[in-house]
């Protein structure tokens, strides 16, 4: 059965549009490179998806055309880069960092794109990754085919090529049916662009929660823990020269999302404290751990040196056990504390360096504490 859209959906459309007039605003003057969409075959909506900035100066647009949330497509998406021929060069001499691997992490980001809009997780192909140089309506390109979705960077995709790099991806429509056309008017794109995300979030706000195995106490933080340094560990991987793009499986967000609130909700009961108060324990403890996940080798390297640090990490912000690693817990508890109060030393004056000598010496005393523990354990 169809649904009208009722007077908090025409409220919420109301607020998107005065977003998005908001958000056009900052595109003026426009970003000083050619952006490029798509003029054939004809898809809708037309949507820009992304734009980057540096510094506050432009350096990527990316317009999407077609539906957002149809898994069999037909959607193509354009992304006009500010070139910077320097860093070109380097990724190009650098292993796995060539243009091929650029347009396979493109075609996995197109992957992630759908399973966050629909909840639809796609099989990795079978087969490795297709690359061709191929003559395109959108202009000479090498392109990479792989499964159901495919991408092209063009060489010379407009009369101002030492400007732009473009990058072309799709599913349901192929490369060879792709005409371009330089865009001069960004505004109506960024208000579909709104009005897309916005009735994305309403429908996955009506689904029911994600359903989580049983856990009280410790044991919740410890599901949560899990979950984020298993997420820690893929960005790291994806992160490595030759390194696929971050997968993230479909519903992600909601998953943690529950897993989070579920961690909140037990420190509330069990400190009997209120809801943003737990939520800082929460962001506190997620966070220490976090960091031992990038800056501790030992806390990767050796798995029971890992379970024992995740445990006594645990009982002692839920529980406030003194746990051996209490210095080590002190050690971090400082400097959590130094750090969520930086900003507001900054805004009364406080230099940078001396903000940046703090900050190292406190966590070189948290690390000197764990490595201390670590002979310990």
């Amino acid at each position: 059965m169809r649904e009208e859209p009722g007077a908090a959906d025409a409220e919420w459309v109301k607020r998107m549009r005065a977003l998005a007039r908001q958000d056009a605003e900052e595109m003026v003057p426009r970003p000083d490179f050619p952006v490029f969409g798509v003029s054939s075959p004809r898809l809708e909506p037309a949507a820009l998806a992304a734009y980057e900035q540096v510094n506050g100066a432009w350096t990527a647009v990316t317009l999407a055309y077609g539906a957002w949330d149809a898994a069999p497509g037909p959607y193509v998406a354009v992304k006009s880069a500010l070139a910077d021929p320097e860093l070109a060069a380097a990724l190009a001499r650098a292993p796995g960092r060539g243009p091929e691997a650029g347009l396979l992490r493109a075609i996995d980001a197109e992957r992630d794109r759908l399973a966050a809009s629909t909840g639809v997780d796609e099989d990795e192909p079978a087969g490795p990754p297709r690359y061709s140089r191929e003559e395109l309506p959108a202009g000479a390109a090498l392109v990479a085919r792989h499964g159901t979705v495919w991408a092209a960077r063009l060489d010379r995709p407009g009369d101002r090529t030492a400007q732009v790099t473009v990058t072309i991806t799709g599913r349901g429509a192929g490369p060879e049916q792709v005409r371009l056309f330089p865009v001069s008017d960004l505004r109506p794109l960024f208000e579909a662009r709104n009005e897309i995300l916005g009735r994305l979030a309403e429908r996955q706000r009506r689904e029911p929660p994600p359903r989580l195995e049983p856990a009280e106490g410790v044991a919740a933080f410890r599901a949560l823990a899990e979950f984020d340094l298993d997420g820690h560990a893929r960005i790291r991987a994806s992160a490595r020269p030759g390194g696929r793009l971050l997968r993230q499986p479909a519903n992600w967000g909601r998953l943690r999302s529950a897993l989070w609130q579920r961690a909140v909700s037990e420190q509330q009961r069990l400190a009997g404290t209120s809801k943003g108060a737990a939520d800082d324990v929460v962001t506190s403890v997620m966070n220490h751990l976090g960091h031992l996940a990038e800056q501790a080798t030992w806390f990767s390297a050796d798995a029971r040196l890992r379970a024992a640090a995740i445990d006594e990490t645990l009982r002692h912000a839920v529980l406030g056990e003194a746990v051996p690693s209490l210095p080590a817990q002190q050690a971090w508890e400082r400097y959590w504390s130094d750090h969520m109060g930086r900003a507001l030393r900054m805004d009364r004056g406080s230099s940078a360096f001396a903000e940046m000598e703090s900050r190292r010496a406190l966590t070189d005393g948290w690390l000197a504490a764990w490595t201390a523990w670590t002979r310990r354990a």
